[in-house]
């Protein structure tokens, strides 16, 4: 397994959702947790020295210290996941271009928003949080996004 950045901010995104927003101390376990999870949730049959090469990567670019707090950490794993993608960029172009620069970055899972209908919660089949993308034509094959939004 090659590990590339794509594949850090994969495990940021993915790691947020199981790290919560609050003002508690964090402690070093609970940063293993989640990283460990989340990469055995978007890898479940790289082998452990795959996942243990990975983890210390994730771990590389973050500045860990022992004084922060949930949030804080929550903040820098959001930053690392959003490097590199800006949802600003997204809009006025058709969809499956944007569908596959998402792709391509590696930390979101694109997914059209239907008027009407529930966004959905979650991760995506790969293991992905949602990157909500509204279009002009929802009944278009290849419709211009209009606004794009993440999930979480």
């Amino acid at each position: 397994m090659r590990i590339t950045k794509t594949e850090v901010r994969g495990i940021y995104a993915t790691a947020l959702g199981f790290l919560d927003d609050g003002q508690a101390p964090v402690e070093q376990r609970h940063l293993m947790r989640a990283l460990d999870t989340a990469i055995h949730r978007r890898h479940p049959g790289a082998d452990t020295r795959d996942k243990r090469a990975l983890r210390h990567q994730a771990l590389e670019g973050l500045d860990w210290k022992g004084d922060v707090t949930r949030a804080d950490l929550a903040g820098q794993l959001r930053d690392g996941a959003r490097d590199g993608l800006d949802l600003t960029e997204m809009t006025g172009r058709p969809h499956a271009t944007v569908a596959g620069g998402i792709w391509f970055h590696g930390a979101y899972s694109p997914r059209r928003a239907l008027p009407g209908k529930p966004a959905p919660r979650g991760l995506s089949v790969g293991g992905r949080p949602w990157l909500y993308l509204w279009t002009d034509v929802p009944e278009a094959r290849n419709p211009l996004v209009l606004h794009a939004e993440y999930a979480a």
